[in-house]
């Protein structure tokens, strides 16, 4: 067998890196390249791993490190990540020893990564053996639901519950139009997205995020806004992201008014067909209450709650798309200093204030 080398990539292995990221087989953009540059626009710092074996990248991790104010300490942060086979237990090693490295380097109170593994007691077991404790506290949705893109068009539609179909022709019928947005059209959609926010209970990213968001993968062809309008007036807005074969949607949001004429189930159709002109065969609607992930694992029925909080309203919108639930192991957290670690992630700190805390930290630069 080859020998593993552990590198530090940069600029010069941008087109390896994302090479290796697109042929995951789930949606990886939080580990692409550009990613790491967005972040970094943002204050954090991208630190891109990768192990090598016979010059071919066998396994990635970009640790996103963010220092707090005064810069005493930091944390680390892997989105989607790392990539690699975890029952590999010599790259697996190799990989996590260059992490913790960086991590201790930065001062990191603790890294917490988010691997796109499924749910399961070994996946869990694995984890933990190489020293991850469970996190309370998941940036990235655990559930979700996936819309299959290898079926054409009318086969998509078919996946779909009936009443889905009959909405999305509907409001074509009833004059709803769909337009692709622009760098001029984001005010517009920041509106929205606050709306949006003050209406459901939760804060929208700042107009500055989006911004660059925005300008790094709409200029790479890899993001996509779309608007719904209704005799001239802007109804909905959708942004969507592709990478490799898959894509999800990250932001969406609404004015709340002629909801009747469903422009939402409109520009979900719509972002649909852009993911599979692209060539994706998968579409991830990002984001349904855990409970409902829960129960697939569990081998139960879907839940059916009449619940309108958190993201209940939202899963049954979205479960008309498709039945297709995915439940993944969510966030674990690599520990270095446990006091601190502790007074971080405080329990007693709400999920609605750490959410906010996420917010925060993409709005500080610190030097």
């Amino acid at each position: 067998m080859s020998h593993l080398q552990v590198l530090r990539m940069d600029e010069g292995h941008r087109e390896q890196w994302n090479s290796f990221v697109a042929q995951t087989p789930h949606f990886a953009l939080m580990q692409g390249y550009e990613w790491g540059e967005f972040k970094e626009g943002l204050g954090w710092k991208a630190v891109r791993l990768a192990v090598e074996r016979g010059g071919e990248i066998v396994a990635l991790a970009q640790l996103l490190i963010k220092r707090v104010p005064l810069g005493l300490f930091s944390v680390g942060y892997v989105p989607r990540g790392p990539l690699v086979d975890w029952e590999d237990q010599t790259t697996t090693a190799a990989l996590l020893g260059a992490l913790h490295r960086e991590a201790r380097r930065h001062r990191a109170v603790f890294i917490k990564i988010e691997p796109p593994l499924l749910n399961s007691d070994k996946a869990d077991r694995r984890l933990q053996a190489c020293g991850f404790q469970a996190s309370f506290y998941s940036n990235q949705p655990r559930a979700t639901i996936i819309v299959d893109l290898t079926l054409d068009l009318d086969g998509i539609l078919g996946e779909m519950r009936k009443q889905m179909r009959r909405d999305i022709r509907r409001s074509v019928r009833n004059g709803v139009t769909v337009r692709k947005g622009n760098r001029q059209d984001l005010p517009a959609f920041f509106d929205l997205m606050q709306i949006t926010g003050q209406r459901g209970g939760f804060s929208p990213r700042v107009r500055n995020y989006y911004e660059q968001e925005w300008q790094i993968f709409a200029d790479n062809g890899q993001a996509v806004l779309l608007m719904a309008f209704y005799q001239g007036q802007l109804l909905a807005v959708q942004m969507a992201f592709c990478c490799g074969k898959h894509a999800a949607a990250f932001h969406g949001g609404s004015s709340g008014e002629h909801a009747k004429l469903c422009p939402n189930h409109l520009l979900v159709w719509e972002a649909i067909k852009w993911a599979k002109a692209r060539g994706c065969d998968t579409y991830d609607l990002w984001g349904i209450p855990d409970e409902v992930g829960e129960a697939v694992y569990e081998g139960r029925d879907l839940p059916t709650s009449d619940r309108t909080d958190g993201l209940w309203g939202v899963y049954r919108f979205k479960s008309g798309f498709s039945k297709d639930v995915r439940f993944y192991v969510g966030a674990y957290d690599y520990v270095y200093s446990a006091p601190l670690y502790r007074l971080i992630t405080n329990k007693l700190l709400n999920q609605n204030l750490l959410d906010r805390i996420a917010v925060w930290m993409d709005t500080h630069k610190h030097a």
